[in-house]
């Protein structure tokens, strides 16, 4: 179960209330009684949200907190309850940490606001009514020391008789745990843009000498036009507060504690504590659920002990913010600095979005490590130089996983890629596997891999900027004082004149391409032997062959359906090759998104469905059924069969994941809604070649899929070569033969189907 789901077991009484005390009464408490699924964990906001609420957890399981009691809300006010003579309380909107909020009139400013009181008496009694009200207190203090536009605004604070008001800045805007609860998780650009904005906000907290201590997707508002607010600072400590925590104690929400905060020795609450929360909520966004699972607080801390290094499936450039985010050594932690440097970066953009005024680093940059047991390997941070620098050398998976956050290269050794039954792409040999290191313990061996590669590893962030300063220059081709302009990086660039032919190769010692990972005969990732095969792979070697490239110089990065042009736009990869189809939209994309160029078609597929192998509940004979049936197809996010089936009539699922694999997960689910899976007939061939007797396919419908290789725009000099480098591979047996080698078995026919013609080669 996700935390903070609709029966969250981490909102609780408020902290330390005795059972067996009477409750307090509050004369001027409106009142209104809420039903659990009423219970809104957000500061200021118009629409539902799921509860995440905080509380005060001790470190030892005979103290885990009880489960499924939830704080009860006042009841309705009376017609016109106004506070302090000016503020008329309308309706409960929310729920927060330690009290609820209230949508209500500003009778003075003729405005509507956001007003935030205590809970009432069901949820306070007399020993717990003075902490209560401190923390009131210190939330109003706390937050009013803010001026940043990622961190909500404080009108005003009033108290009346034994309760204290903060007016707050009425927001339009729904929760990120409300985002995540409908669409399950989101594309790592979306991802990366919310990521940025809450360390810009924590950047303008921790320089307030405030530590917010309950970052966690309840407590961030997004708006509708992507403003992300970062809420709730009810349980927030800072210089000088008063400590209302009991001995022992730690108050927040348990799968967003930091490790450290359990230690013996412990500091307490820091901004690095802050960080890590940040790190599990960018993890829970693009992975689906939070990285350390558990029912009590110390499952979750046993799990972070254990198991350090959480699989990172599907976070691409994000991995090593995550990873970085995620280091149990709070020391080694990745600073709020270096982390807004990387979301950057990974945007492509210098300016993030919705900027504001941030304060300064708090910890030095730290160490980025490769997690441990990673399910699928993910991109590697954005190379920080100009393709003109020496060649560099690949990163070293972790041990005993898949690569993550970082590219896998070939050996050299590897035979000719004209071969279509050349072996895979073997991955570089891993380092012997580190010992897990104790959550909180701070010895950080779990994580140490050296600092030098901290550092490689954090400065490619920092520096990228150069790098694309380089690529970039003026109009005119020309640099400064920096280096000579290196040709072929998109967007228009012109190659230097040397008096000789230029190739790619020359300014490009290693090309990079990125490709799938869990599509079967077209492009797997063997975790094994720690390898990519597939007719894809061998595409890819063919084509770097022709421009002059031996295997050791071939780079692959896995790339999700919808971070493929991302992979382009931030230059991880020069080329993709990844069943990516040839569409206008994606050539001419606008404004949020990112066209891509492509040569080819070098293969059409059909276009169909994949259903279980036998439903108790509908029969589908073919895709007529689930059309009429109305069940709910699944699709990978941002693939064509995305715009395309709603208008043919068919059902789709409420939300679409990152891959065609993830469909099927949920297909092979029972308990899922998901009845088909659209894709190509190729992809969904190889996963009944993966599941035999589990799914079958339905005939194919209308339509075909040409996969393209697809490039950034306006590089000339790439298409040109890539272009002929099909024109060979079509002409001759290399085709044919990737195909009987790779994809016959799976469709049954030896016989290849037509060859495509070159349409997006035409000219060149």
């Amino acid at each position: 179960m996700r935390a903070g789901g609709p029966h969250d077991r981490w909102a609780d009484d408020a902290p330390g209330q005795p059972a067996s005390e009477p409750p307090q009464v509050w004369p001027n408490t409106p009142a209104h009684q809420a039903r659990p699924d009423e219970a809104r964990s957000d500061e200021s906001r118009s629409s539902g949200a799921r509860s995440d609420e905080s509380r005060s957890f001790q470190p030892r399981p005979d103290e885990a907190p009880p489960g499924n009691a939830w704080p009860v809300a006042p009841d309705q006010p009376a017609a016109r309850t106004v506070i302090d003579g000016r503020y008329e309380l309308l309706e409960p909107i929310g729920s927060g940490g330690m009290g609820e909020v209230w949508k209500a009139y500003d009778l003075r400013l003729r405005r509507f606001v956001a007003v935030k009181g205590l809970l009432d008496r069901n949820a306070m009694t007399a020993s717990t009514q003075a902490d209560a009200m401190q923390r009131a207190r210190r939330e109003a203090e706390a937050i009013a020391k803010i001026e940043h536009l990622n961190v909500v605004t404080v009108h005003d604070q009033v108290e009346t008789d034994r309760q204290v008001w903060i007016v707050m800045k009425l927001l339009d805007a729904r929760s990120l745990a409300d985002l995540l609860s409908s669409e399950q998780v989101l594309s790592v650009p979306r991802a990366a843009k919310i990521g940025l904005q809450i360390v810009q906000g924590l950047r303008a907290v921790h320089a307030a000498s405030v530590v917010h201590r309950d970052v966690k997707p309840g407590n961030v508002l997004v708006r509708e036009n992507g403003l992300a607010i970062l809420v709730d600072f009810g349980i927030a400590t800072f210089e000088g507060a008063d400590r209302v925590t009991r001995t022992g104690s730690v108050i927040g929400t348990p799968p967003y504690l930091a490790p450290e905060l359990f230690a013996p020795t412990s500091p307490g609450p820091t901004p690095a504590s802050d960080l890590w929360a940040l790190g599990v909520t960018l993890y829970e966004m693009v992975e689906g659920h939070v990285p350390f699972a558990g029912r009590e607080v110390w499952e979750v801390q046993e799990n972070i002990r254990q198991s350090p290094d959480p699989a990172v499936r599907y976070a691409g450039p994000l991995a090593p913010v995550i990873q970085g985010l995620l280091i149990t050594n709070p020391r080694e932690r990745l600073d709020a600095a270096t982390a807004e440097a990387m979301f950057r970066e990974i945007l492509g953009d210098p300016e993030a979005p919705h900027a504001g005024a941030a304060g300064p680093a708090t910890h030095p940059p730290t160490a980025v490590s490769t997690p441990n047991g990673s399910a699928r390997p993910t991109p590697p941070p954005p190379s920080p130089l100009s393709s003109s620098s020496a060649p560099s050398t690949p990163s070293t998976p972790s041990a005993s996983s898949a690569p993550s956050a970082s590219s896998v290269s070939s050996a050299p050794s590897a035979p000719s890629a004209s071969s279509a039954s050349a072996p895979p792409a073997p991955a570089v040999p891993p380092p012997p596997g580190p010992t897990p290191a104790a959550a909180g313990t701070g010895d950080g061996r779990g994580r140490q891999r050296g600092m030098k590669v901290a550092v490689a590893v954090v400065c490619a962030a920092l520096l990228a900027g150069a790098g694309w300063l380089i690529a970039d220059g003026d109009d005119n081709g020309k640099t400064g004082s920096t280096g000579s302009r290196a040709e072929g990086d998109g967007e228009g660039e012109k190659p230097v004149d040397r008096g000789i032919e230029e190739r790619w190769k020359d300014t490009h010692p290693t090309l990079k391409i990125g490709v799938k990972d869990d599509q079967p005969g077209l492009s797997i990732f063997d975790r094994s032997t720690r390898t990519y095969r597939g007719y894809d792979i061998d595409l890819a070697y063919a084509i770097a062959e022709s421009m002059g490239y031996g295997r050791g110089a071939v780079s692959f990065t896995t790339v999700a359906t919808d971070y493929r042009s991302t992979a382009l736009k931030t230059k991880q990869v020069d080329l993709v090759i990844a069943s990516y189809s040839i569409t206008d939209d994606r050539k001419t994309a606008g404004p949020d998104g990112y066209s891509v160029d492509f040569a080819g078609p070098y293969y059409e597929a059909s276009r169909g469905f994949l259903v279980r192998q036998k439903s108790a509940k509908y029969t589908i004979n073919d895709s007529s059924d689930l059309r009429d049936l109305g069940v709910e197809v699944c699709t990978a996010r941002e693939s064509t069969y995305e715009k395309a089936l709603p208008k043919q009539g068919f059902t789709m699922a409420k939300s679409q994941p990152n891959t065609y694999q993830d469909c099927l997960d949920k297909l092979l689910d029972p308990e899922s809604d998901v009845y088909a899976v659209a894709s190509d007939d190729i992809i969904l061939a190889g996963y009944v070649k993966a599941n035999p007797g589990k799914v079958r396919r339905l005939e194919n419908i209308q339509g075909a899929e040409g996969y393209g290789v697809a490039m950034r725009p306006k590089s000339p000099l790439l298409k040109d070569e890539v272009c002929s480098a099909l024109r060979t591979i079509l002409a001759g047996r290399i085709w044919e033969d990737m195909y009987k080698e790779n994809l016959a078995g799976l469709v049954g026919n030896e016989n290849p189907p037509g060859r495509p013609d070159l349409t997006e080669c035409e000219g060149r």
